[in-house]
């Protein structure tokens, strides 16, 4: 920062940092609307995404958001503490609700988008961590603590500028991303116009057994203990069910690796095979990009001349939450071989199939570059905000 910037403790440029409202939630849409943990996405308030507080208009106004305030999770999950996320609208329209602090600024001495971007620094959630208290299921800071956390504050004018120019770059970035979830929505929205809904079977197509259309095996992984030093750190990739329930459709990266006696108790499957989860993860799927193994926690399914990989997978993609509903849980949730083998699936004409696997293949294209262009958002998001906070801006 430059000369003129200081470091005050939050406490100093805050007209009051609040606890959440807790209160009996409704799934009536007619009450209150509240904002939950959920409510924060990228910075702002997803409306689609409140709860609703059985309360009435007028009785808890101390907990109606004003324009500018700066909502932060302070009790949750490790992963989701520290999350924010600006309020863009008028009072009388959004409750204040659980686990996060509401934030509202002295706008006198500090402009709400630069503190905004200043606590979604690394810096900054560092400087939460000093102060978190851990148990078994969450995590939390208090207020009084959160209070004394300092931060650089230039003059206002600079911060107004600073912020500009991150708005901008985090715009751009927020555009790649939404580009990406409407690639992945034609391509549902395709799938359900060339075959109808797979779940009932609308367009009435022949159904044959998932057995029938290709080839199903459990991965392997006969030695146990499974993480054995020996086993792990060698050439050849492992993949996990979290890699597969992660992969966005295709799996481009693995975390371990087996080594030569690893390979020996386990196998190789190739580039292409359609990965499924059959525990914890129920029914996710992707499909390899690279030779590699899985445990026997994955099923590998390779079709033959009566269905298309991408078809099967979009098949997945409807049945999923069926499957995982109806999953037993012991330890955790799984489902067996003989489960997908026996599964009644719709078969529509192998060039019908071939035809959406095309589609699938050429929006993928697109889709990688559009992911390559995220990440070079991202990355120059990130940059741009070190050097903002470093005073190089």
């Amino acid at each position: 920062m430059s000369k003129s910037t200081q470091r005050v403790p939050i406490g100093e440029v805050a007209l009051f940092i609040k606890n959440g409202l807790s209160v009996q939630q409704t799934k009536d849409a007619n009450g209150l609307p509240i904002t939950r943990i959920e409510t924060i996405s990228n910075g702002v308030i997803d409306h689609s995404r409140v709860g609703y507080a059985g309360i009435k208009n007028g009785e808890k106004d101390d907990w109606l958001l004003q324009n500018g305030d700066i909502l932060i999770s302070h009790i949750n999950s490790k992963e989701h503490l520290g999350k924010c996320a600006i309020y863009e609208g008028q009072p009388k329209q959004l409750i204040h609700g659980m686990n996060l602090l509401n934030l509202r600024l002295d706008t006198r001495k500090a402009y709400p988008f630069f503190i905004l971007h200043l606590l979604r620094t690394p810096e900054f959630k560092r400087s939460i961590a000093k102060i978190t208290k851990d148990s078994v299921n969450q995590s939390s800071f208090n207020i009084s603590s959160f209070r004394e956390l300092e931060i650089p504050l230039p003059y206002l004018e600079e911060q107004k500028r600073i912020a500009a120019i991150l708005d901008k770059a985090d715009a751009i970035r927020r555009k790649q991303q939404q580009a990406i979830k409407v690639a992945d929505k034609f391509l549902r929205a395709t799938f359900l116009d060339m075959f109808g809904d797979p779940v009932i079977n609308s367009k009435g197509w022949d159904l044959r057994k998932l057995n029938d259309v290709g080839t199903l095996d459990r991965g392997v992984s006969k030695h146990r203990p499974r993480n054995a030093p020996e086993l792990l750190g060698g050439l050849y990739p492992l993949i996990q069910t979290g890699e597969v329930a992660n992969s966005n459709g295709y799996i481009r990266s693995f975390k371990s690796t087996y080594s030569e006696i690893g390979l020996k108790q386990s196998k190789i499957w190739p580039v292409g095979t359609l990965c499924i989860t059959i525990a914890a993860n129920i029914a996710k799927t992707g499909i390899l990009t690279f030779n590699a193994c899985f445990p026997d926690s994955i099923v590998g399914f390779t079709p033959n001349s009566l269905s298309t990989t991408e078809y099967i997978q979009y098949w997945f993609g409807f049945l999923q939450k069926i499957l995982e509903d109806k999953a037993p849980e012991s330890a955790q949730k799984n489902i067996n071989l003989e489960i997908l083998r026996n599964l009644n699936i719709p078969l529509p004409p192998i060039d019908l199939q071939k035809r959406f696997s095309n589609i699938v293949n050429n929006v993928q294209a697109i889709r990688e570059k559009q992911v390559n262009g995220s990440d070079e958002a991202s990355t120059l998001f990130s940059a741009l905000t070190q050097r903002a906070f470093r005073g190089e801006l």
